[in-house]
């Protein structure tokens, strides 16, 4: 009797622990999945914000003089450029002025202009292959390499993005809804002019969204279900699709052509 106790006895223990190992695998996956999870909606989300802050590239390149050998497009015609320029469903209000090479502001574009300084706002509905956001967007950009003999662009400066987004989650079998505050930050990011007027993609640099955002349960701002805030870095290199890194951790490959993501 004292043998069937104690082997009982054991059982029941060894019961107990597997069951304790199996609670905290379980846990320990279902956080990881929220994670992942989490991550991928900011990469999705990011998407929508980079291709706002594309409008704002392409809007700058399409006023700039080409390279030499490469074909002319619109020439600049004066230093401030108040100007409103529709791209899909968004509308971009900007000006411009431009500087030589002692940083002083000039009457207009001219031989000696290196430098042009873009400040826009946006606001409209970004339709993407699998989201719909309202935009609120405001960007301070300084752009060297306007000299028609530069055959380069780069990119630096600042944005700020409101994004109320409704999309499809990664798997699809849901519909997400968020309001997203971000902090963007565009860092000598280099584009070909003839390249990018012909299909081409930037050459370097990185955009860095710092984001706070929450997560809601429909899309009223108040409905909020929980808080999220990231750190997403995006890497150009030359390819159709940059590296997107959510928190350092999770990696993303943006498909420029499609505005698509995967999992790298």
């Amino acid at each position: 009797m004292r043998r069937i106790l104690i082997g009982s006895s054991c059982l029941a223990l060894a019961l107990a622990v597997a069951s304790c190992g199996n609670s905290g695998n379980s846990t320990s996956s279902a956080a990881a999945l929220a994670a992942q999870q989490n991550a991928d909606d900011m990469a999705i989300q990011s998407v929508t914000a980079l291709s706002v802050v594309g409008g704002d590239v392409q809007n700058v390149i399409r006023g700039t003089p080409s390279a030499p050998m490469a074909p002319a497009r619109i020439a600049p015609a004066r230093a401030q450029w108040d100007t409103t320029i529709v791209v899909g469903g968004i509308t971009y209000q900007a000006s411009r002025t431009f500087y030589d090479a002692s940083d002083t502001p000039l009457a207009g574009f001219g031989p000696t202009a290196v430098r042009l300084s873009w400040t826009s706002r946006a606001f409209g509905t970004f339709e993407g292959p699998r989201d719909t956001a309202t935009v609120g967007h405001t960007a301070l950009l300084d752009v060297h390499g306007i000299q028609s003999t530069a055959d380069t662009l780069q990119f630096d400066g600042a944005a700020q993005d409101t994004l109320q987004n409704s999309f499809r989650s990664w798997d699809g079998n849901r519909e997400r809804f968020f309001y997203w505050t971000g902090l963007t930050t565009v860092n000598a990011v280099q584009i070909l002019k003839s390249s990018y007027r012909q299909g081409g993609w930037p050459l370097s640099g990185t955009v860095t969204f710092v984001i706070s955002a929450d997560r809601l349960r429909s899309n009223d701002r108040t409905d909020v279900e929980t808080h999220l805030d990231a750190t997403v870095v995006v890497t150009f290199n030359g390819t159709s699709q940059p590296l997107i890194v959510v928190n350092g951790t999770y990696r993303y490959r943006w498909n420029m052509q499609t505005d698509s993501i995967s999992r790298a």
